[in-house]
């Protein structure tokens, strides 16, 4: 808990009591002071200073440049970082680099603060940066995704006498990384190793991290051999990135071998370790092994937290055990865990599921009543769930609410809703319902377009078809089996439209088209 003015009144109490108060106990009001955003009452601690005696050090003053720094006072901070050398006061350290560059990266941008980097550069030695302002620059360009600006910098810096080190190189591959530029990355690392810069942890978390992102999850792994090589010892993080990796693509033996190395390995498994877990199977479908390691989370001296719970509900409600799953949500709250926005989520669309939609709403009310905002999933779920209750019309109605709600629907609320008038015939509404989709700015994407199609062919309007074929092929989405199926079917029983057989094909993935040729020949 943050009780600065607390603080303050007690130092205050022990400047009129003369209790012996030092420049630790000074640095800290300064501090305070500087948080609260009153820098002039910074300074104004740093006059006691002076007059006990006392030097202020590197750390006092990279305290006031951040506070400065923290209400826009830019020149004021630079003219202090400048003094410091100037008066010899003292030396600038990292701390008081990355202090000022990154609030300047924050307050009006990296390139400005590249601007103070080169002023003081030209300043004859006073004040000359080193590497660590070198290292904020550089990470602040990697952030603002201006990778090539940042390999510029860092091209740069052998001329002006500046060795990275390897926080900078971390900085520059992970802004490859970012950019899918995995070759430029790994080039970077061969020259990490080659200016005889140790690669750390956070280097192999980087490429393990991006690796995984791109789907090479084993090629990831191969870096567990890699890091044994230059004696990095993995940590949870790494172990972690890599389960998860193998849970997105279902291969939970192979995310469960991971977990068992990390054990293996001495590095004890988190929270994270087993929710990460917890979601593979509960994606399989495999509610068995959710509760299972649920259950054994307390045995392992680790405390569920509300997204270990939110999964254990999902799971249940997966199954259809919407009494387990409300029980289970009462046993959170007596456990003192506050359900998120994604908790309620889970819970409505799992009453929505069960067709249990009074109690779904009645769960809206009750996570307003707890101060817990609805988004716009909780508001789709809820659409959903009275489309697939029969309940189209109030589902119209609850749409039509959302801006009043501040909401904006998205393409799954959009798909949702013209997907059902499509299923009640209301084809001509439909259409205007996707024409107000892309008039508000909200692009259909390949389930809306299937979506739509399938709705006009149940209601033998083939022929309005053609003009949402033609708008897939143009943005390049493909028709998904049903959407194939109904189109093609007809067109071999009753002899083929030349003209929608052709978009058909465009439209077809080559795989579901070569299985379909299979099946005429066989029949």
């Amino acid at each position: 808990m943050k009780q600065y003015p607390l603080a303050l009144h007690l130092i205050d109490e022990m400047l009129q009591r003369d209790v012996p108060v030092d420049h630790y106990i000074l640095s800290i009001a300064i501090d305070c002071y500087c948080r609260m955003k009153r820098p002039d009452f910074g300074f104004a601690i740093l006059g006691i200073f002076f007059k006990r005696g006392y030097e202020p050090t590197v750390v006092t003053f990279t305290i006031l440049i951040k506070g400065l720094l923290l209400v826009g006072r830019i020149p004021e901070a630079t003219k202090v970082l400048w003094k410091l050398s100037v008066y010899r006061l003292c030396e600038p350290n990292e701390q008081t680099y990355s202090t000022m560059i990154n609030g300047i990266c924050k307050a009006v941008g990296t390139l400005q603060a590249l601007e103070l980097l080169c002023l003081l550069e030209k300043e004859k030695g006073i004040c000359k940066p080193n590497v660590y302002a070198y290292n904020a620059v550089i990470d602040g360009l990697c952030k603002e995704r201006k990778v090539d600006d940042a390999l510029q910098l860092f091209s740069s810096l052998g001329d002006k006498g500046i060795s990275p080190n390897v926080v900078t190189y971390n900085s520059i591959i992970e802004g490859l990384c970012n950019r899918r530029r995995m070759d430029e990355a790994q080039d970077v690392l061969k020259k990490v190793i080659a200016d005889k810069v140790c690669p750390n942890v956070v280097t192999c978390n980087i490429f393990v991290t991006a690796w995984c992102k791109d789907g090479k999850v084993q090629e990831a792994e191969h870096m567990l051999v890699s890091m044994k090589e230059i004696d990095v010892q993995p940590n949870i993080f790494i172990y972690n990135t890599l389960i998860n990796g193998y849970c997105m693509q279902g291969k939970m033996d192979e995310a469960v071998r991971i977990f068992e190395l990390a054990v293996n390995s001495g590095i004890k498994p988190d929270i994270i370790s087993y929710n990460t877990l917890m979601n593979g199977y509960c994606k399989k479908e495999r509610v068995d092994e959710v509760s299972r390691l649920f259950t054994i989370i307390p045995a392992k001296r680790l405390e569920r937290d509300v997204v270990s719970y939110n999964i254990m509900l999902e799971a249940l409600f997966r199954e259809g055990r919407c009494e387990d799953g409300l029980n289970l949500f009462k046993e959170m709250q007596a456990l003192g865990l506050s359900p998120h926005v994604k908790t309620y989520n889970i819970l409505v669309h799992g009453l929505c599921s069960a067709h249990r939609i009074t109690e779904a709403f009645s769960m809206l009310h009750t996570m307003e009543d707890k101060c817990v905002v609805p988004d716009i999933v909780t508001y789709t779920v809820l659409i959903e769930g009275l489309c697939i209750n029969n309940k189209v019309r109030e589902a119209k109605d609850l749409f039509d609410e959302l801006p009043s709600k501040g909401m904006l629907p998205n393409v799954v609320t959009y798909t949702i809703l013209i997907g059902a008038l499509c299923e009640e015939g209301q084809i001509e509404e439909a259409k205007d319902l996707m024409m107000q989709m892309v008039f508000n700015g909200c692009l259909p994407n390949s389930v809306t377009y299937n979506v739509f199609v399938q709705g006009l062919l149940k209601r033998n309007k083939a022929s309005d078809a053609i003009p949402l074929l033609e708008e897939m092929y143009a943005r390049g989405f493909t028709l998904d089996e049903t959407t194939f199926s109904m189109l093609i079917d007809p067109m071999v029983r009753e002899g083929r439209d030349s003209v929608l057989f052709d978009k058909v094909k465009k439209l077809v993935p080559k795989d579901l088209y070569s299985r379909w040729l299979l099946c005429c020949v066989r029949s």
